[in-house]
């Protein structure tokens, strides 16, 4: 399942197959399921309820939903969160995920912001991984191996 919690204000409404999207609370609910499937095995939700901001249903809700997470049958459950910064409630959330995966574009973030976003999270305690997406070599291939 696919959780898109960076939801702004402003945002359109997603739909799929002519269904409005649905959000996590209703999904975890077997009878309501369908409703947010995507393809076979995959379900897309949004995270917030409607008419919520993110900080404001936090972390109490939150708290409240990691246990239904934890029994329910889906295989991984993939969070989408905002940017991590300061203000932001990624490295609040971090601390209730098994493991939390920076993603770092390459020729965009700075060494300086990458570094920020990891010590945010490192004292969430959870576990960190990095990506690094957009990786061009600049080098050609006939040199790549010499």
């Amino acid at each position: 399942m696919l959780v898109n919690m960076s939801a702004g204000d402003g945002e359109a409404h997603h739909f799929c197959k002519g269904k409005r999207d649905c959000h996590l609370e209703e999904v975890l609910a077997v009878e309501k399921r369908d409703q947010a499937r995507v393809q076979d095995h995959l379900y897309f939700v949004k995270g917030t309820g409607s008419g919520e901001s993110l900080p404001c249903v936090l972390p109490k809700r939150f708290s409240h939903l990691v246990p239904l997470m934890k029994a329910s049958d889906y295989d991984y459950i993939i969070f989408d969160m905002p940017p991590v910064s300061e203000i932001s409630t990624t490295s609040r959330l971090a601390r209730f995920m098994d493991m939390v995966l920076l993603v770092i574009e390459s020729g965009k973030t700075s060494r300086e912001a990458g570094m920020r976003a990891a010590s945010l999270l490192a004292e969430s305690q959870t576990r960190v991984g990095l990506v690094l997406n957009k990786n061009r070599s600049y080098v050609p291939k006939r040199l790549q191996n010499i």
